[in-house]
């Protein structure tokens, strides 16, 4: 494969996670038998088919294509759109390093749906002579003879699939409008990155298939198109009015090739535009065109409508039609809807668009770059230890004692602009978890199909946002505690039949913020844990006795432990006890913790509560006796100084306080740290309530708060 392929190869390679992720999605929609996820599936195939023809990867392109035809003909199930996503992403998974495995033949025997006798007969082994579906641009038509080479033909024959060019027919189209509608938002916002790739993607897709079909009047103009839209994309020229209008004339050049391509499939010789010549030779020419477009100047206020009423390419009538359309409810643009009806060229609504902003002030776009991983941990880290040294500076006694009110508000204000800066770095790592979510459909719907169960999997929460590097860990955890709650929880159907149950069980994934942190809970309605086997389970492994007494808490954490496990039946998805250590210990890794809820013959909920970021956090510093401590300020819930009618004894031993009759236990950190000999019960002591993890509250007692 040529260097540029191959670059092109992993970039197309890297940009496809995203792509299988909705991919996998809508296959999930079209079980449930949404209509819409039908033509979603087929229009990521289409696509496919042409981005791998365009890469060169025939043999790819025309596996999608063997395997869209019989996902139109109805012939695919789940089973087999499952198989054939994980096949593409294990061979791009293998591009990213810029070489795809070679297909071979049991490959498509594997993937492709089997088809009957007759279908099978019928389907020779080399494409019939009327269709060349992997033919080359030279050899997809009649050329003309080698004396005319160097000019195009004006009418040949086309001897593609008719099919295939009625997918492009449609699918041209839309990619078309899509371009001439963003080259019209260009024209006023030309740095706008979102609408250049926008432009980019349509016209190589069209250039792709087009290559794919042989049709390589179109791939050329395509790509003459795309290269130029290219260089915007690397910033390396601005698409003033000159170039918009050079690319809306090829756009309309294209529309001509595609009409000409429909009148084909009814028998009609392709011809090739009178335009097509001339404007490869604008697009050849480095140089600007030398005729300058005008642009009249024209008052701020002054809309489209106006301005191609002054210019004379519009009529009145055309302009009072269109607005009363929009009145009506037509959500297009005033020029949207002028050029769809006919009444004015694409590119007069371009230059009256142009006329529109230059009598504006610039505004600004705002811009995006892609900056590696790695760089932005080291800012993170950065920024962390910079508002450490400057609490250390804070908190220096030499600094406390000085009294010149100006350098207390110069460090009061260094310390604002760093801490909006730490705000800043953090929320750079802020991703979604959909990714993660999507993953775990898939899961639930081989889990069920597995062990012969029905299960509807909902999402709840999926656009919340965390840390990258925690999105990146919760992953295992979830795996494990879904398989649990589908494998172990939910009951076959049979006896959910029997308890009066609904036949299909319900998995709910969902994920939200609370208190500074990030929850997310796996909730099943199945058959709940068994208290009475977990403990009886603990205590013939020896890690309690029999009298003990335990809450129900205490006894779910037995489940945590590693090799626990009351499975009678050890299967290929779990029971082992091996899924539940992992879910702990990768949890505290990341700093947070899990809690389990569960009542019996109505369901289990798993909660996982974690930290917004692993970065670091704002602490309240404390001092008891002579030391001082420092408590995570989002674990503190409020301080009093309570009374002596608050504070009770219980058996004489621990002490506990009543916070407006809830009952909190007190903890002295004097005595935790050994430092309460010879200490003196202070009367103003004061009382920290605080929360750990899991929502339990304690009371710890201390000397004073010293600050933040």
């Amino acid at each position: 494969m040529p260097e540029d392929l191959k670059d092109l190869l992993v970039k197309f390679a890297g940009s496809q996670q995203s792509v299988l992720e909705d991919f996998e999605a809508y296959i999930l929609e079209l079980e449930k038998g949404n209509p819409e996820a039908k033509g979603a599936i087929k229009r990521v195939l289409h696509t496919w088919k042409g981005e791998f023809g365009v890469l060169d990867l025939r043999d790819y392109s025309k596996l999608i294509h063997e395997f869209e035809d019989h996902f139109e003909a109805g012939r695919t199930t789940a089973e087999h759109l499952f198989k054939f996503k994980d096949f593409l992403q294990a061979a791009l998974t293998k591009a990213t390093s810029g070489a795809i495995p070679p297909l071979t033949g049991s490959d498509s025997a594997e993937l492709l749906p089997s088809t009957n006798a007759a279908e099978a007969q019928q389907k020779p082994d080399a494409p019939p002579p009327n269709t060349h579906v992997n033919a080359l641009p030279s050899s997809s038509a009649v050329k003309p003879g080698p004396a005319e080479k160097n000019a195009p033909p004006t009418t040949y024959q086309m001897s593609a699939d008719p099919s295939l060019l009625a997918d492009f027919v449609h699918e041209s189209r839309d990619h078309i409008h899509t371009a001439e509608t963003v080259l019209l938002e260009l024209e006023t916002d030309p740095s706008n990155a979102e609408n250049i790739n926008s432009v980019f993607r349509a016209w190589h897709t069209i250039k792709g298939v087009a290559g794919f079909l042989g049709l390589a009047e179109i791939s050329k103009l395509a790509h003459s198109m795309e290269n130029l839209m290219d260089k915007a994309r690397k910033q390396e020229l601005v698409l003033n009015a000159e170039y918009i209008d050079m690319l809306l004339e090829g756009n309309d050049c294209l529309k001509e090739f595609v009409a000409s391509v429909e009148q084909t499939i009814s028998g009609d010789p392709f011809t090739v535009p009178e335009s097509y010549a001339s404007i490869i030779e604008k697009f050849a020419s480095p140089a600007l065109p030398s005729k300058k477009v005008e642009i009249p100047a024209a008052a701020p206020e002054k809309k489209v409508g106006e301005l191609l009423l002054e210019k004379g390419t519009v009529a009145q009538e055309d302009i009072q039609k269109a607005l009363r359309l929009q009145q009506e409810g037509d959500g297009r643009k005033l020029g949207e809807i002028l050029i769809a009806e006919k009444n004015v060229p694409a590119r007069s609504v371009g230059s009256a668009l142009a006329s529109q902003s230059a009598s504006r002030q610039a505004a600004s776009v705002e811009e995006t770059i892609r900056v590696p991983v790695g760089r932005i941990d080291q800012l993170v880290d950065s920024i962390g230890e910079a508002v450490i040294a400057q609490s250390m500076i804070n908190a220096d006694p030499s600094i406390k004692v000085i009294q010149d009110q100006t350098l207390t508000t110069k460090i009061a204000h260094s310390e604002m602009i760093l801490r909006q800066i730490q705000e800043l770095a953090m929320s750079l790592r802020m991703v979604s978890i959909k990714s993660t979510f999507q993953k775990m459909a898939r899961l639930v719907r081989d889990l069920a199909k597995k062990s012969d169960k029905e299960v509807n999997f909902v999402t709840e929460g999926e656009d919340t946002e965390l840390d990258k590097s925690v999105v990146e860990n919760i992953g295992d955890p979830l795996i494990h505690m879904i398989r649990n709650s589908v494998d172990h929880g939910i009951e076959s159907t049979e006896e959910r039949k029997l308890t009066n149950k609904p036949l299909i069980a319900t998995v709910v994934l969902k994920a939200y913020h609370k208190a500074g942190s990030i929850f997310i809970e796996v909730i099943d309605d199945g058959k709940g844990l068994d208290k009475k086997a977990i403990f009886e389970k603990a205590v013939s492994k020896g890690l309690c006795k029999k009298e003990d007494n335990f809450s129900d808490q205490e006894i779910f954490a037995f489940i945590f432990l590693p090799g626990f496990s009351t499975a009678k039946v050890v299967t290929d998805v779990s029971g082992r006890g091996v899924g539940m250590d992992v879910v702990r210990r990768n949890i505290e890794a990341l700093r947070g913790s899990v809690e389990i809820q569960s009542e019996p013959g109505k369901g289990t909920t798993f909660s996982i509560r974690l930290p917004l970021t692993l970065a670091i956090v704002d602490g309240m510093i404390i001092r008891s006796g002579d030391d001082s401590y420092i408590i995570p300020t989002l674990s503190i819930l409020e301080s009093i100084k309570p009374g002596p009618d608050q504070r009770k004894t219980v058996l004489g031993k621990g002490e506990i306080i009543n916070v407006r009759g809830e009952l909190i236990p007190l903890v002295n950190l004097a005595k935790i740290f050994n430092k309460s000999n010879g200490r003196v019960k202070n009367a103003d002591e004061i009382v920290m309530i605080v929360e750990d993890m899991l929502g339990k509250k304690i009371g710890l007692e201390i000397d004073e708060i010293l600050g933040q």
